[in-house]
């Protein structure tokens, strides 16, 4: 009788676990090759380029990476990333406000879709992630950058605001859409 019912539990386990929808895995559809031909878009692409100001012109900042971009699309939480990490001997520099600084360098951030946790225990979280899941279809959205984190070269992090707030728009079967490049002084 015990083994009959580890027999069907593992069988109910393994058949229960290969047809369920998980919001964490992509669905067929978010593939770059799929049957149904569709994307689903998954991605923003943007640029920030960080600046002081030095005898009337823009010097931009060199840093490893920018951290921690808050990004928010109609006001509802998207996501926390990173920049790209960069060689910052490749660029010429000077030191300027506790900033090495060059004449141009910009940090690229992919904003994929994120969940707000990596693992789910109880009813009331799947019920949060369904409540806080963010899907765009087809259409225009603001999307919203909140602030970003940069070190100096004393090691010290700077939270930075920012004020930027662009419409963008998902076309239909896109994967991704490039936002912008946005310069923001840092005073």
């Amino acid at each position: 009788m015990r083994l009959l019912f580890a027999v069907t539990f593992i069988i109910f386990v393994i058949t229960g676990c290969e047809k369920q929808f998980s919001p964490y895995n992509y669905s067929e559809e978010s593939t770059i090759f799929s049957q149904t031909e569709e994307t689903a878009f998954r991605e923003m692409v943007l640029t920030l380029r960080p600046y002081v100001r030095h005898e009337g012109m823009k010097e931009y900042i060199v840093t490893d990476s920018l951290f921690n971009v808050k990004i928010e699309i109609n006001n509802k939480e998207w996501g926390t990333f990173n920049s790209f990490q960069i060689d910052t001997a490749l660029f010429e520099s000077q030191v300027i406000q506790n900033y090495r600084i060059t004449d141009s360098v910009k940090y690229p951030v992919i904003a994929p879709f994120q969940t707000p946790k990596d693992s789910i225990t109880t009813a009331g979280g799947y019920s949060d992630l369904l409540n806080g899941y963010v899907t765009l279809s087809p259409g225009v959205y603001i999307c919203k950058i909140k602030s970003f984190d940069l070190r100096d070269l004393d090691g010290n992090v700077h939270t930075i605001k920012t004020t930027i707030m662009e419409p963008f728009e998902v076309k239909e079967n896109t994967r991704s859409a490039f936002i912008g490049q946005f310069d923001v002084l840092i005073n």
